[in-house]
């Protein structure tokens, strides 16, 4: 045997030359991949048609623009985010002043998020 030729048995007669044979058990494993194959891409297909809608641009009046909500939700964050570390600083000042064993600053002065030194 050469390098490409594998040990399958094939077909000898008419179209089928050089197929490998199959049997119908495996015919019809093979059939109900293929359907499972073809339901989930037409689920995937549904998806993404779905997700391009949402992300092109809508003429229509009848809500926010997907770039509205995303920049509130964005500016929504970054409140939150300046919130908290104002909160984590003035814990660490409340923590210092009452001589609790709070953690210091990575600056190592003592202040926490460029305040003014007490």
């Amino acid at each position: 045997m050469t390098a490409g030729q594998s040990e399958t048995p094939t077909a000898a007669s008419g179209n089928g030359a050089g197929r490998p044979v199959v049997s119908s058990e495996e015919e019809s494993t093979v059939a109900e991949d293929l359907v499972a194959i073809r339901e989930q891409t037409r689920e995937i297909l549904e998806l993404v048609r779905s997700l391009v809608s949402l992300l092109l641009p809508k003429d229509s009046g009848d809500g926010p623009k997907l770039e509205d909500l995303i920049a509130a939700l964005v500016a929504q964050q970054r409140d939150m985010l300046i919130a908290i570390r104002q909160i984590q600083a003035d814990l660490l000042v409340l923590l210092e002043r009452s001589g609790g064993n709070g953690d210091k600053p990575s600056d190592g002065l003592g202040r926490t998020n460029g305040s003014a030194p007490a």
